[in-house]
């Protein structure tokens, strides 16, 4: 059994089936609590440091934010998922996206403190704070 395997078997669905009692929560926000909750957990499996709690939030927001960004997509442009022209650059643009978005993460994974992350961030980024 995967790390992913596990935490969706044990934390997530049992987490969601559970939030989902609490009916004045709307839907979008049961998944943003689900996906944050569980990837925030990932991090502290890889380490109890403020980095890998902001890894966690990092990647959870990033799979909430796919997740409404394809429904949005799916919802408004229904056409462009049946358009087999645009595939390959829907996918391209996919692929490149969630790159540039995992390989920033990485700079939580790989310092020791937020402090360091916050300069590279700067820096990568072209912002001169002094």
């Amino acid at each position: 059994m995967t790390l992913t395997q596990w935490f969706r078997s044990y934390f997530f669905n049992p987490f969601n089936r559970w939030i989902r009692g609490y009916k004045n929560i709307p839907a979008w926000a049961m998944i943003l609590i689900g996906q944050l909750a569980t990837m925030l957990l990932i991090g502290l499996w890889h380490g109890i440091t403020l980095n890998f709690i902001f890894w966690g939030i990092w990647h959870g927001l990033g799979l909430f934010l796919q997740n409404r960004w394809s429904d949005f997509v799916r919802r408004r442009f229904p056409a462009l998922g049946q358009n087999p022209g645009l595939q390959p650059a829907l996918q391209v643009g996919g692929i490149l996206v969630t790159f540039h978005f995992v390989a920033l993460g990485w700079v939580f994974f790989a310092l020791s403190n937020p402090i360091l992350s916050w300069q590279v961030f700067m820096k990568l980024f072209g912002i001169d704070l002094q």
